[in-house]
C-alpha cells in the first residue's frame, strides 16, 4: 500500500538532507538537453526482449533493443517504429538519419499540441487540434531517405537496407517485406519491394510495387503494380516459392486491393477513364481459389444493370471491401458527373452565407473535400448476384454489421437546425440489407450503439443506464438498472441536457459480455445470463478503476483470462494495478505514490512490463510476472539528475466556495530551503491534480514548463477548477482564491505578496478574468486568451470551422444560453468588462493565425487596458496558430514569459519591451 506524504514529513526530509543538497546546483538551459523520456515501448512474444525509444530534449532519438535476461543491448540513433517478429527471433526498425544535435520524432515536455509539458490541456473547444506547421523554408534541404534496420536477436548481427520507407513481418516470421522510398522526382507509380527470407537470407526484389497486402495467414501477398509505362496489374506473390502470378494487367486503373479476413478471396476495383466524365467507370472484381492455384474471377459491371441506377458509378475513393467469409462486397456509389467545360465568364469570388445553413460556411469549407466524396452504400451478394442499396441518401451515415447482412443507419436530419447549441441528436435505425427494410432502434438519442465483436449485440447508453440489444431476437434489456449506482459521468459539469457515460463499454471476445463503468468501479455484464457482476470495489476508498487491455488480442479479452485495471486514488493521487477474475475475486498488485502506465503482457510468456515514475523519480520500464512478484528495472533514465537540485510535490486539498472538494499540485523550488520565502506561479487549466506524480522534463522552449520554473526558484501551483451554473469566470475565482489560501496555510515559504497566475487558451481566459477581479495575484500571463465573451460567441473556431456559439453554450464556456438571453452573465464573466478593477499587470500573447481563439480577443483586452492606463504587454507572433510550432518563436515566447514573471515576482530589472515598449522602427531593424 502507500503512505500519503504529510507537510511535516516533507519539511523533515528536506532538513535531514540539506547538507547533501548544498553540493548540488540548479539546472541551466544547457543542461536541459541531457534529459530523456521513454516512448514506443514493446515486448517480444517470448518476453525476452524489450524495445523503446529514448527521446532527448535536445532532439536526438535513440532506439534501444535489449535482452531482459542478459546484458545484450543495442542502440540505434534515429531509430523508430520497431517491431518484433512473431517467433521473437528478429527486430526491425526504421532509421531516420539525424544531424548532430537535431533529432526527429516527438519531443518530451511541451511545445506540442498541449502547452507546457505533456499534461497540459489544450484549447477551449475540447481536445486541441493538431498544430498548424509553419511554412517550410524554401531552401530547406531534402532530408536523406530513411533506412531499414534488421537485427538477428540471437547473434546480434544487424543488416541495414538503404532507402526503405516501410516494412512488415509476415505471419509465421519467415519473411519480411520492405518497401523502398519513392524518389523525390516522382509523384506517382510504384517502387521496389524487397522480399527477404529470414531463414535462408535469400531475397527477391520486385519493381513498380504500389502496395503489398498479405492475406490473413501471410502465405500470399497481393501486389498492386504500376509501371512507368502506365501498365497496372494485380499480382499474387508466394513468398515461400518466390513465384508470381498475375491476376490482371492492362492500362486500366487499379484500386482498393484487399483480402477477406477468413477466406481465400480477394477483391479489387478496375477503372476505365472516359474523357467526357469525371472519374473512372469502375468494375469490382472478386477472385476465389487463389491459394489452390485455380483463381476464378467474378466481375460486377454496374453499367446496364437493372438493380443499379442509371448514370451512377461505383467510386474508387470509397473502395471495395469484403465481409469476413468473402461472400459479400461493400462499395459506394455516386452520380457519374460530366466534365465541366471551361467557362468564358470570370467567376466572381463571393461566398453566400445564409442563416438557414445547417453547417456554418467555415465548417462547410473545411469539410468540402469529404462532402464531395459522400456516397450511397451498396452491398453486392455474390451468391445471388444481387445488389442491395443500404442508404438512400449520401447524407446518411451507415455502419455494416457482421456479415454485411445488417447495418446501423444514423439519421440526424429530423433534428438538424442552424440554431443549435452544439448538443445534437439523431435517430438510429437497424437495416436488413437484403430486404431493404429498416426498424427504429433509438429515437432522438445523443449516443451511438457499440457493436459487439461478433455482431450479435449492440450496447448503448440511454436514460442513465447501459442497455443491450440482442440482434438475433430484437430484444432490448436494461443491463444496469438493477444496481444502485450511476453510470453517468457524475463529474461532468458542462451545461448539457444529458451527462455522458462514465466510461466507454468494452466488448469481450466471442460476445461473452461487456465491461461498463461507473465513476469508481467496473462491472461485467454477461450476455448469456444478462447477469451483472461488480469486478472492483473502489468506491469505499475513492479509487477509480479502469480496465487495461494488457494482452492486446484483436479478438478481444477472453472472459476466462484475468482482468487488469489501472487504479487512481482520487484523493491521494496514488496509482497502481488491480487484477481479478470474472467473479470479482482478486488482489491489488501494486499501489504507490507513483505514476504507473503502459502495462503490457508478452503474448507467449508470463511476463509483463510497465512504466513507473514520479515527479522526483525519472520514469523507467520495469519487468515482472503477471502476479507482480518479481519486479526488476529494465532502464535507468536520466542518471544525471543526481547531480542537480530537484523539487518535489505535495497534494493540496481545498474546497471551492460552494463546497466542492478539489486538489492542487504544489511543486517546490529545486533549491528549496524551509527557512526562506519564494514567489509562486499558479498554472491553471480546469482539472490538473491527477498529474501529481508525473515527471516533467525541463524544456527551454516550453513557456509554461513547471520544471524550469522550479529550477528558477519558484513554487509552482496547479490547482483544480470546477464549475457550477453558468459563471465560468466567477467559478475560477471561487476555486483559486481558496486554493491559494490552502497553500499559504501550509506555511512552507510561499510569499503571499509574490504570487502570479498563468495559463493558455481556456486557462488564459481564466487568468485574464481572475487577475481582473482578485487581488491575490500580482501578475498574469495569458497565452491566446478569450477576453470578451459576446464577441467571442459570434466568431468561429477556425481550426475546425465550427461556431463558437456551441463552444460557449454547451462546451467549455458552460454559459448554456445565448448572450441575448442573459447579457449580464456574458459581461460579468468577460475580462474586458471587468478591467476597471484590474490591478495586476498582464502579458497577453497571440498568434496572428490563431484558429482557435481569434487573436482580436487578446487585442481587445490590450486596447481596453491601454485606454485605462493600466500595465499590459501584447505579443503577436506572425504566422502562428493556437500553439506555436516554430522553434524560434517558442524560445522567444518562453524567454519573455520567464522574464515578465521575474520582473514582477522577483524584482528583476525589466527589459525595454516590458518597461517602456519598443518602437516599430527599432523592432524592424
Amino acid at each position: 500500500m502507500y503512505l500519503r506524504r504529510t507537510i511535516l514529513a516533507s519539511v523533515l526530509f528536506l532538513s535531514l538532507f540539506a547538507a547533501a543538497q548544498e553540493a548540488k546546483k540548479t539546472l541551466q538551459p544547457d543542461d536541459y538537453k541531457q534529459w530523456e523520456s521513454l516512448q514506443a515501448a514493446a515486448i517480444s512474444n517470448d518476453g525476452r526482449w524489450l524495445t523503446y525509444v529514448s527521446a532527448k530534449v535536445g532532439g536526438d532519438n535513440t532506439l534501444v533493443v535489449k535482452n531482459n535476461d542478459t546484458p545484450a543491448t543495442w542502440s540505434t540513433r534515429g531509430g523508430s517504429g520497431a517491431a518484433f517478429s512473431d517467433d521473437s527471433k528478429w527486430a526491425a526498425y526504421i532509421v531516420t538519419p539525424q544531424a548532430p544535435g537535431a533529432g526527429g520524432g516527438p519531443r518530451p515536455g511541451g511545445g506540442g499540441p498541449r502547452p507546457g509539458g505533456g499534461r497540459r490541456p489544450g484549447g477551449p473547444g475540447g481536445p486541441t487540434p493538431a498544430p498548424t506547421p509553419g511554412a517550410p523554408a524554401p531552401t530547406a534541404p531534402t532530408p536523406p531517405p530513411t533506412k531499414l534496420g534488421l537485427r538477428n536477436l540471437s547473434s546480434g548481427d544487424e543488416q541495414v537496407f538503404e532507402g526503405v520507407q516501410r516494412y512488415q513481418f509476415l505471419k509465421g516470421s519467415k519473411f519480411l517485406l520492405a518497401q523502398s522510398v519513392r524518389p523525390a522526382t516522382r509523384t506517382d507509380g510504384g517502387t521496389d519491394l524487397l522480399v527477404l527470407n529470414l531463414e535462408t537470407g535469400d531475397s527477391l526484389n520486385l519493381g513498380n510495387v504500389v502496395d503489398a497486402m498479405p492475406n490473413n495467414d501471410g502465405s500470399l501477398v497481393a501486389l498492386t503494380i504500376k509501371s512507368d509505362s502506365g501498365l497496372q496489374a494485380v499480382q499474387i506473390l508466394n513468398p515461400a516459392t518466390q513465384s508470381l502470378k498475375s491476376l490482371t494487367g492492362s492500362k486500366d486503373d487499379i484500386y482498393s486491393v484487399s483480402w477477406a479476413r477468413k477466406a481465400d478471396v480477394l477483391v479489387y476495383m478496375r477503372g476505365k477513364s472516359d474523357e467526357k466524365k469525371e472519374g473512372d467507370l469502375n468494375s469490382i472484381v472478386v477472385v476465389n481459389g487463389i491459394a489452390a492455384g485455380k483463381p476464378k474471377a467474378t466481375t460486377l459491371e454496374t453499367v446496364a444493370r437493372e438493380d443499379f441506377p442509371v448514370g451512377t458509378r461505383a467510386v474508387e475513393f470509397s473502395g471495395a471491401r469484403l465481409n469476413e467469409d468473402g461472400t459479400r462486397v461493400a462499395f459506394g456509389s455516386q452520380t457519374w458527373a460530366d466534365k465541366k467545360a471551361p467557362s468564358a465568364v470570370e467567376r466572381v469570388p463571393v461566398e453566400v452565407w445564409n442563416s438557414k445553413d445547417i453547417q456554418v460556411m467555415p465548417r462547410q469549407k473545411l469539410t468540402a473535400a469529404g462532402d464531395r466524396r459522400r456516397t450511397n452504400l451498396w452491398v453486392w451478394d455474390l451468391a445471388t448476384d444481387h445488389l442491395n442499396q443500404v442508404t438512400k441518401d449520401p447524407e446518411e451515415s451507415a455502419q455494416l454489421i457482421g456479415n454485411f447482412d445488417r447495418a446501423l443507419i444514423l439519421d440526424q436530419k429530423p433534428y438538424e437546425t442552424a440554431a443549435t447549441d452544439g448538443f445534437n441528436y439523431q435517430d438510429v435505425y437497424l437495416a436488413d440489407v437484403a430486404r431493404g427494410s429498416r426498424t427504429v432502434l433509438l429515437k432522438k438519442t445523443h449516443n451511438f450503439p457499440v457493436i459487439s465483436r461478433k455482431a450479435n449485440y449492440l450496447a448503448y447508453f440511454e436514460r442513465k443506464n447501459w442497455w443491450l440489444y440482442d440482434l438475433r431476437n430484437d430484444k432490448k434489456t436494461n443491463l444496469t438498472g438493477s444496481v444502485k449506482t450511476s453510470f453517468e459521468n457524475t463529474e461532468d459539469d458542462h451545461t448539457v441536457p444529458e451527462k455522458p457515460a462514465a466510461g466507454f463499454p468494452i466488448w469481450l471476445a466471442d460476445d461473452a459480455g461487456l465491461l461498463v463503468s461507473d465513476h469508481y468501479d467496473v462491472w461485467l455484464a454477461r450476455t448469456g445470463t444478462l447477469g451483472l457482476t461488480q469486478l472492483t470495489n473502489g468506491a469505499k476508498d475513492h479509487q477509480i478503476h479502469r480496465f487495461t487491455d494488457i494482452e492486446g488480442d484483436e479478438n478481444g479479452h477472453n472472459l476466462n483470462h484475468p482482468f487488469y485495471f489501472r487504479v487512481l486514488d482520487e484523493r491521494a493521487k496514488a496509482t497502481g494495478y488491480f487484477t481479478c477474475d470474472a467473479t470479482g475475486k482478486g488482489a491489488m498488485l501494486a499501489m504507490d505514490n507513483m505514476a504507473f502506465n503502459g502495462l503490457t503482457k508478452a503474448k507467449d510468456a508470463d511476463r509483463v512490463f510497465f512504466q513507473m515514475g514520479s515527479f522526483e523519480k525519472s520514469p523507467n520500464l520495469f519487468l515482472t510476472n503477471i502476479k507482480f512478484s518479481a519486479i526488476k528495472p529494465e532502464t535507468s533514465t536520466n542518471p544525471q539528475q543526481k547531480d542537480f537540485l530537484w523539487g518535489h510535490t505535495d497534494l493540496v486539498p481545498f474546497k471551492s466556495r460552494w463546497g466542492k472538494e478539489l486538489n492542487g499540485i504544489l511543486i517546490y523550488p529545486a533549491d528549496y530551503d524551509p527557512k526562506k520565502t519564494y514567489p509562486m506561479v499558479t498554472y491553471i487549466y480546469e482539472r490538473l491534480s491527477d498529474g501529481l506524480h508525473n515527471y516533467v522534463n525541463p524544456v527551454d522552449w516550453s513557456a509554461y514548463n513547471p520544471q524550469v520554473l522550479s529550477q528558477n526558484g519558484y513554487f509552482v501551483f496547479e490547482p483544480d477548477i470546477a464549475y457550477k451554473g453558468r459563471m465560468p469566470g466567477e467559478n475560477a475565482v471561487d476555486c483559486l482564491e481558496p486554493a491559494v489560501a490552502a497553500v499559504l496555510a501550509m506555511k512552507v515559504g510561499v510569499d503571499p505578496q509574490r504570487i502570479g497566475l498563468m495559463g493558455h487558451s481556456w486557462g488564459a481566459y481564466q487568468t485574464a478574468f481572475v487577475t481582473s477581479v482578485s487581488k491575490i495575484f500580482k501578475v498574469g500571463v495569458a497565452g491566446a486568451p478569450l477576453t470578451e465573451l459576446t464577441s467571442m460567441y459570434n466568431t468561429f473556431y477556425w481550426n475546425s470551422g465550427t461556431s463558437n456559439q456551441e463552444l460557449l453554450e454547451t462546451g467549455q464556456g458552460r454559459l448554456e444560453v445565448p448572450f441575448w438571453d442573459d447579457p449580464k452573465t456574458y459581461m460579468d464573466n468577460s475580462p474586458v468588462w471587468r478591467s476597471k478593477t484590474r490591478i495586476a499587470p498582464i502579458l497577453i500573447t497571440c498568434g496572428d493565425k490563431d484558429g482557435a481563439v481569434d487573436y482580436h480577443q487578446g487585442m481587445a483586452l490590450y486596447q481596453t487596458l491601454r485606454r485605462m492606463g493600466k500595465d499590459c504587454v501584447l505579443l503577436i507572433y506572425a504566422d502562428e496558430n493556437h500553439n506555436f510550432t516554430k522553434r524560434p518563436d517558442q524560445l522567444d515566447y518562453a524567454h519573455r514569459v520567464r522574464h515578465y514573471l521575474d520582473v514582477y515576482l522577483k524584482g528583476a530589472k525589466p527589459e525595454p519591451w516590458v518597461s517602456d515598449g519598443v518602437s516599430y522602427l527599432k523592432q524592424s531593424e
